[in-house]
């Protein structure tokens, strides 16, 4: 699904003999309106706005010298904001030596801060009202990271395999605006599965209601799925994993309808040992001794080789052993693995606001605060 918005703007310049009509196109964006909770507003299609009259308007350009702005207008103008902020000064230098004189042991007064009669204390919980489409979406990414539920978190996610704790994957929060970097880590303390590597992609794709869908919805995320950017890391013997990808300025937000909708995703694949063959016990010890601050003795580290023995040399090894004498054991690695893949997917929320950068906004302030539709 594509939806193009342009503004056509027509000019006809006299003195010529066809007095042709140029047509100048230029392409602009719509992003959806969201609520002040952050919450974006889907539409109706079944409900289309529809307009049964051009609303194109035509007017004559008068002379070019009478719209030129008067060189003391200008002036004028920032006199009277200087003469404004100094009076704004003035006051407020009066009111605090008022202050100062009625109470010697009292505190300075803030420019910002509000008489003590109407001063109380913001509740957290408390309906802060927005001005524009960008306060919302600041206030949505600042409460991003506040779970309604007290069990469920919106930034940690645990990954298990078969009941087996594999990873924790970590975002700095859920939300994000068009341009901005997405920081995520995952984390493999005190897993009971080994990762072999990982490979993580930043995608959107469009779910299309079943009742209007002419396919399935698998072939419909594979059609339409775009993988927007993609990250691939060995995870042998690593106790973290960070990776950063950007969300195009140039890419599409999410957005609701009644038929289609678009979602964005941390698709994250874990290569691991197939779990039947594992030897989580070795692993566990494996993890915990790297996470123990106390030295070993030289019987720990006697049942720590043992353990580490039984680790390699299991169905999951990574070494095998192509030489052993009374001088010592060779090893090299193995040319293949017992392993299996699998992934999860992890939403992300992406926002219709550019992040500030005048190459994206123009330096234009309409275009920074957004107007509601």
């Amino acid at each position: 699904m594509k939806v193009n918005y342009h503004l056509n703007i027509g000019t006809q310049r006299p003195g010529t003999s066809a007095r042709a009509v140029r047509s100048v196109t230029v392409p602009f964006r719509v992003f959806g309106s969201v609520t002040n909770h952050g919450e974006i507003l889907g539409h109706d299609l079944m409900s289309p706005y529809i307009l049964l009259r051009d609303q194109a308007t035509t007017s004559v350009v008068g002379d070019a010298k009478a719209q030129l702005i008067p060189n003391g207008a200008a002036n004028k103008k920032s006199n009277g904001e200087a003469q404004q902020a100094q009076a704004e000064f003035e006051n407020y230098v009066r009111n605090l030596l008022d202050t100062a004189k009625r109470d010697p042991n009292g505190s300075l007064l803030s420019p910002t801060e509000a008489p003590k009669e109407y001063r109380r204390r913001r509740s957290t919980v408390e309906e802060i009202p927005v001005n524009s489409m960008k306060e919302a979406i600041d206030f949505a990414i600042l409460r991003s990271n506040t779970s309604s539920s007290s069990s469920a978190s919106t930034n940690r996610f645990e990954i298990a395999r078969n009941g087996r704790r594999v990873a924790v994957i970590r975002l700095a929060r859920p939300a994000f605006r068009l341009g901005e970097t997405i920081s995520a880590v995952i984390e493999f303390d005190n897993a009971e599965v080994p990762v072999y590597g990982i490979a993580v992609t930043l995608e959107s794709s469009e779910k299309v209601d079943p009742a209007i869908a002419l396919r399935s919805g698998a072939s419909i995320h594979r059609v339409t799925r775009k993988v927007h950017a993609s990250f691939a890391e060995n995870a042998l013997f690593a106790r973290r994993v960070c990776f950063a990808p950007t969300v195009p300025p140039n890419a599409t937000p999410e957005f609701i309808t009644s038929g289609v909708s678009l979602e964005w995703k941390l698709r994250v694949e874990f290569v691991t040992p197939r779990i039947g063959n594992t030897r989580s016990s070795a692993y566990n010890s494996r993890n915990n001794s790297r996470n123990n601050s106390v030295a070993n003795t030289p019987v720990m580290e006697k049942q720590q080789q043992q353990q580490l023995g039984e680790y390699w040399g299991g169905a999951t090894a990574l070494l095998e052993e192509m030489a052993s004498d009374d001088r010592g054991t060779v090893l090299a690695a193995v040319e293949r693995l017992n392993c299996e893949s699998f992934e999860v997917a992890v939403p992300i929320r992406v926002y219709g606001a550019s992040t500030g950068s005048d190459s994206l906004t123009g330096g234009a302030e309409e275009q920074e605060d957004g107007y509601a539709i």
